[in-house]
């Protein structure tokens, strides 16, 4: 038997009347009860019915095969057309034929292993009796009756018009074409009538994706149409769970289309939680053509109110892509009214996710996230990361390429909420041409390249204080708000000359920059002035990169086991020239430049291993060696470990150094984001970076900067393991509020430690058992804060998910179970998934929301 899969279809839709929206509710309750019940039990014998019944007609030609039990593979399309027979003449092939009447008025009774075909038709059956007046074919006997890949019927008896292509089925089984999901719907009946060449009609039967005697799910009802490639529709069904009745529908509609895009309502979903009460969401997708789509829904809290949201999604070709839409929460509709005690911490977010490549090469994108507050993004943000996150970021930039030159167009407005403040940064708008390094072409015999960064930007800063005496105790000044356009341009040319000699390498770097504000800032008053500034500093960096040295550490044998490599590195740096860095407003890193005069040295260590890259197995690798090393086989670097430090020659970096608080400038923000400028020092923190890559499947990062006088700083450590039933992820870091030195003990802080440090410790594991696709499956991820958090309250878990599932050939079900506790939002959630092939998923499954 020929078969033919197509490709998958992601928005299976359940169509249902608008008078029973209301009625999955119970489907899913009934669902979680069932199939609870139902698993824990073995089978048993049941009574025959006609979705268990079997037929001796094979899919194949094997006789006593069940073609609801065959396996239904996704496979690639299939190229290779059904085959087609000349003409529209009806043959037929059997073991025994007998032929009685006149010509026009032929009967033809054949019998045994009767194989009927007629262009993409195919009727079998133990006997067939072919009336050449009427055009009628009546089968009887184990009947199968296939329109090429499209459709099966099969039943004890049938009645056939080959030139109508129309007739009908008794006691009927069968099943219709795959989906792009690769979903096939079979389906039981007691008559099935065939109308046209695409469509029949069920009479008192059973719809489901369920191969299987005992369906895990179904819909039953007494009328049906059933569309090749459309649509399966189902009037008055009762939705049935391993055979018992769960809940009726006035109506149902499961799609068969190859195309993956369908307008309907959307699957509801629905969870609990102790703080908002029942959540319900509906949706309703709308297909706007074959290139975007909208999505608009709701959202029903018991506790809270209602939530409105729409997504508009459209691509232009296969690399652009525009996404918006919008989320808005109406709080304290339902509970407790708005009070001190209970705020209403509705609102609203906006977002644009856009990428368009035009033909004449330049490049537009978008990411644009936009808040109405922090209160209403932690309380009703299902995203932890959003919850917790005191960041937000919107720019929209527009990008050409032309040889070495890039040309950028940008937007951007980034928000910081402090535990007291929030500070609003914004480049409205930012013009900048760069050039990448390139040769100077009237140079050819020196290796000189030439690059620049120019910019003309108009660019703010406003820092917006909930307690002001607080900001003014904490800051030492008084908030900063500059006029809503500063001028900034800034040219930034370099010339950079690499040279090699003797297997030693040194690439020399000079350059100068000019920045110049139309504001800036008083040294002694903090505010803002409507005074101009002009900075100017010029650079000078030597990098010096000795001869490697390598060992080839070997097995018993004689193969090599591991290569190690040791690099060394040395850097002169230079900056002279700025004499007002307490002038400057800043706005982004291109402000934080001070003066330095300092050399970074260090020692990078690589191990590498032989991979190949078409035998990547362990036998294979076992079997290679000893032989020929082929082409094949690369060097991969299995462990890398960095250990460098930087020294001063000047601690205070032209003044700009201002002990006893937190500094955090270039370039004592390089090697780590922890900051180690409260204090003048001659030397950083040692700074030591490990990267260990053993396996595609399993990687760890470890960070760390010690001090030689106080001892360990802060680290930073990530872990993950990737293999076919486990799935493992850990990031964690720690920071200490470190004691300086007796020597400087005089810059400490109010704590008696060195300004800007901070005790933290933060711990993400998660890790996860099973597959998604087959069998049981479950997995936890927590998240714990072990300091006080601006944004957490007093306990360490700061949140959890815990997933427990089980997938069928045709079903799944998932529980999932979430705790928040992060600033506003205390919150224990618990929340089921239902997913039904070839109709979609109910609960946990989000609805377009990106909030």
């Amino acid at each position: 038997m020929r078969k033919s899969i197509h490709r998958r279809d992601n928005n299976s839709i359940l169509r249902v009347t608008s008078q029973s929206n209301g009625s999955f509710l119970p489907i899913l309750f009934g669902i979680a009860i069932v199939f609870g019940l139902a698993g824990a039990r073995p089978a048993r014998a049941q009574e025959s019915s006609p979705v268990e019944r079997k037929i001796t007609n094979p899919i194949t030609d094997t006789p006593n095969v069940n073609p609801l039990q065959q396996d239904q593979p996704v496979r690639p399309p299939s190229t290779k057309p059904p085959s087609v027979q000349a003409g529209d003449t009806l043959n037929v092939t059997a073991n025994k034929q007998t032929t009685t009447g006149t010509k026009g008025a032929i009967v033809e009774v054949d019998e045994g292993n009767v194989d009927a075909r007629i262009g993409t038709y195919r009727l079998q059956a133990d006997k067939v009796t072919v009336y050449e007046a009427t055009n009628k074919v009546v089968a009887e006997g184990n009947v199968v009756f296939d329109q090429g890949d499209q459709q099966r019927i099969t039943g004890s008896r049938a009645e056939w018009n080959y030139k109508t292509k129309t007739g009908f089925f008794v006691d009927s089984t069968g099943y219709t074409n795959q989906s792009q999901d690769g979903t096939r719907m079979y389906f039981t009946a007691d008559r099935v009538e065939k109308i046209s060449l695409d469509t029949i009609i069920i009479i008192n039967g059973e719809v489901t994706a369920c191969d299987e005697e005992k369906p895990k799910w179904s819909f039953r009802a007494k009328r049906a149409r059933i569309k090749t490639g459309d649509r399966v529709r189902l009037v008055s069904p009762t939705f049935r769970v391993k055979k018992i009745p769960i809940v009726y529908l006035p109506y149902a509609s499961l799609s068969l289309k190859h195309r993956d895009r369908s307008s309907g309502f959307l699957t509801p979903t629905f969870s609990v939680s102790g703080a908002k009460g029942v959540r319900l969401s509906e949706g309703y997708y709308l297909t706007l053509g074959r290139s975007a789509d909208f999505t608009v829904r709701g959202d029903f809290f018991s506790k809270r109110g209602f939530g409105v949201g729409a997504d508009l999604r459209t691509r232009a070709n296969s690399r652009s892509f525009l996404n918006l839409g919008f989320y808005l929460v109406k709080d304290r509709i339902f509970g407790p009214k708005t009070s001190a005690k209970n705020p209403d911490q509705g609102g609203s977010s906006f977002y644009i996710d856009a990428v368009h490549y035009f033909p004449n090469g330049f490049l537009a994108a978008a990411d644009v996230n936009i808040t109405s507050s922090l209160a209403f993004r932690q309380v009703f943000s299902d995203s932890i990361q959003q919850a917790i996150s005191p960041e937000e970021r919107s720019q929209v930039f527009l990008n050409k390429n032309y040889h070495a030159y890039s040309l950028n167009l940008r937007l951007n407005s980034q928000a910081t909420s402090l535990q007291n403040s929030q500070i609003r940064i914004r480049e409205l708008p930012s013009i900048t041409l760069d050039r990448r390094p390139s040769p100077l072409r009237w140079l050819e015999s020196i290796p000189v390249y030439f690059s620049f960064e120019s910019a003309v930007e108009g660019v703010s800063r406003k820092e917006t204080p909930g307690d002001l005496a607080l900001f003014r105790q904490e800051a030492g000044r008084d908030p900063i708000t500059t006029p809503s356009i500063v001028q900034r341009f800034d040219f930034h040319p370099s010339l950079m000359l690499p040279l090699s000699f003797g297997g030693w390498s040194l690439t020399t770097t000079a350059g100068a920059r000019v920045t110049y504000y139309s504001n800036s800032i008083d040294p002694t008053t903090k505010l803002v002035l409507a005074r101009d500034v002009v900075r100017g500093y010029g650079e000078l960096e030597f990098d010096l990169r000795p001869p490697a040295l390598a060992r080839n550490f070997r097995r018993s044998d004689g193969s090599i086991l591991f290569r190690h490599v040791i690099e060394p590195y040395v850097i002169y740096r230079r900056i002279a020239g700025i004499d007002d860095f307490d002038r400057i407003l800043r706005f982004d890193f291109v402000d934080a430049f001070a003066d330095t005069n300092e050399i970074e040295y260090g020692l990078t260590n690589r191990f590498y291993v032989r991979r190949s890259t078409e035998n990547v197995g362990k036998k294979a690798a076992l079997a290679a060696r000893g032989k020929k090393t082929p082409l094949s086989t690369q060097p991969y670097e299995a462990l890398s470990v960095t250990i460098r430090q930087k020294y001063f020659f000047d601690p205070y970096f032209g003044g700009a150094l201002k002990p006893g608080q937190r500094n955090q400038f270039y370039p004592i923000d390089t090697f780590s984001g922890f900051s180690y400028g409260g204090a003048p020092r001659k030397k950083s923190p040692i700074n030591v970076d490990v990267r260990y890559r053993p396996t595609q499947n399993l990687f760890a990062d470890f960070r760390t900067d010690v001090d030689t006088g106080s001892g360990l700083r802060d680290m930073s450590a990530t872990f993950g393991i990737n293999r076919d039933i486990l799935q493992a992820f850990s990031t964690f870091y720690y920071t200490r509020a470190v004691e300086l030195v007796p020597s400087l003990a005089q810059f400490a802080d109010a704590r008696g430690r060195e300004p800007g440090t901070l005790r933290g410790s933060q711990w993400s594991p998660s890790v996860f058992l099973g597959k998604r696709d087959k069998g049981l499956y479950g997995g936890v991820s927590l998240f714990f804060d072990f300091q006080k958090h601006p944004f957490a309250g007093n306990r360490s878990l700061i949140s959890s998910t815990a997933t427990a599932g089980y997938t069928w050939k045709c079903c799944a079900i998932t529980a999932q179970y979430f705790t928040f506790n992060v600033g506003l939002r205390n919150e224990n959630r618990l929340v089921f998934a239902f997913r039904l092939n070839g109709i979609g998923t109910f609960g946990t499954e989000k609805i377009g929301q990106r909030f």
